[in-house]
């Protein structure tokens, strides 16, 4: 059993039992960390926790808890750290290198969930039919099916061509899997999300906090139309993602807030489609280093990424705040003491941008409906620019772009969108090299001898 197959294992096991042991806003308390392995899918119960041992995967610091977040933000040159340490100074150059710890520790934390969310899809539909319902059965497997893609699609937007584990790694198994194409994760990506939303019924069985917290029908169609617009830059088909965009803001239920600020301070709003799930015992890594406090290391970046909002924009003054020290600070971490602060993976907002900028494409120019959609989350901000204001299909693509920046700021989302399309290319004077669009394969996995090759260029 070599390292990695250590690590995995260790990482699921350990997931599992942190969510047998914390408490949460929307997880069951069972005392359930201590059953072996080969007996655990025994009960709905049991399978319920495995599940939600695998959302909880997703929330420690080198996952969505932080790095996940925070590094693409040093990418998109939002963010500064409280020192300056070359792990991070060379991120935000543009300068990174294969033995950077957090290029490891994002591919392992992401691969520990993957693996966790394989685990169910193993084994919940081997159970036997008394130990658990058909309704139940589906749930789960599809929620792991989400987890899965979701997990995979940070992958292969970090990485580019990373190996596509479909089975859970136990102990003994030969783990050694081949890097796959670019397309060839899209395409599991897209059949993850599928089958998840055939198996998530429409009316979320979940209630409270927990039906923004876990996987759902519509959560699923969200995250595939995302999908859908970045595989686009390989099939050029983005007819997929603006129908399912379209479909999610018409007929999912949703609705933007009318006050931006309240999808952080009151979380679970209707505009979230998904959101992972703090609290005061399970607390958010990043916001609790993200405030004007003593514990404070992750900065906004200077007045720069204020210089990107007009002057009448609203999301500005909440998004950006001016803290002690002539500091900038990330206001979207509000609920730091405790660390109960959710975060927004997906909401209807950058649902409204992806279908502006697909639509466009697809009608190949500015047309009224893709205009609309662009139209609605400046209405919000208080920045309508009239249509007229957009004079060719690439400057609208920008400008929607560049919304998404303001809308999405320290999100962990602009890195990716902007490499998408390649615009990071004319944003980063330090970025002059296309193969810098992807992270390097950290260099602790090559060293495991398992026939991972370096991208290029690193």
């Amino acid at each position: 059993m070599n390292i990695r197959n250590k690590f995995l294992t260790y990482c699921s096991v350990a997931a599992l039992a942190f969510s047998m042991t914390s408490c949460n806003k929307f997880l069951d308390k069972d005392p359930l960390g201590q059953t072996a392995e080969d007996e655990f899918f025994n009960s709905e119960t049991n399978a319920n926790a495995a599940v939600l041992g695998a959302y909880r995967s997703m929330m420690n610091s080198f996952s969505f808890g932080q790095s996940v977040v925070i590094v693409p933000e040093f990418s998109a040159v939002h963010v500064r750290h409280a020192a300056v340490y070359p792990e991070y100074e060379l991120i935000a150059q543009h300068a990174i290198d294969a033995t950077n710890p957090w290029i490891a520790n994002m591919w392992q934390a992401t691969y520990a969930a993957i693996n966790a969310a394989n685990n169910i899809i193993d084994e919940v539909p081997a159970m036997e039919a008394t130990a658990i319902s058909e309704e139940k059965r589906k749930q789960f497997v599809g929620e792991a099916k989400f987890i899965r893609a979701l997990n995979y699609f940070f992958l292969v937007r970090a990485y580019g061509r990373v190996p596509l584990k479909l089975k859970a790694t136990k102990e003994g198994d030969d783990i050694d899997t081949p890097q796959a194409e670019k397309k060839a994760t899209y395409e599991q990506i897209v059949k993850d999300l599928t089958e998840a939303i055939a198996a998530l019924p429409k009316t979320n069985p979940n209630t409270g906090d927990a039906a923004r917290g876990r996987a759902s029908h519509w959560s699923a169609k969200a995250l595939l139309a995302k999908v859908y617009l970045y595989q686009a830059s390989i099939t050029n088909d983005y007819k997929k993602s603006a129908d399912l965009a379209n479909e999610v803001i018409t007929a999912g239920g949703f609705g933007l807030v009318s006050d931006f600020s309240t999808i952080w301070t009151t979380q679970n709003t209707n505009e979230a489609i998904f959101e992972i799930q703090f609290d005061d015992q399970a607390t958010n890594p990043l916001a609790s280093v993200a405030n004007d406090n003593a514990s404070v290391l992750f900065f906004a970046k200077d007045t720069t990424v204020l210089d990107l909002y007009e002057d009448a924009d609203k999301r500005a003054a909440f998004t950006i705040k001016k803290g002690s020290k002539n500091n900038y600070f990330m206001g979207k971490f509000p609920n730091f003491s405790p660390a109960s602060q959710n975060l927004p993976v997906i909401r209807l907002a950058e649902l409204y941008l992806i279908h502006a900028e697909a639509k466009a494409r697809v009608d190949g120019s500015v047309t009224q409906a893709a205009y609309n959609s662009l139209k609605k989350v400046q209405e919000r901000a208080g920045v309508v620019k009239p249509m007229s204001t957009y004079t060719s299909l690439a400057n609208f693509i920008t400008a929607v772009q560049e919304e998404k920046e303001r809308e999405l700021m320290f999100e962990g989302e602009t890195w990716f969108d902007f490499a998408r399309t390649k615009l990071a290319l004319k944003k980063y004077k330090t970025l002059t090299d296309e193969n810098d669009l992807i992270y390097p394969i950290p260099a602790t996995q090559i060293g495991l001898g398992e026939g991972l090759t370096q991208n290029p260029g690193y």
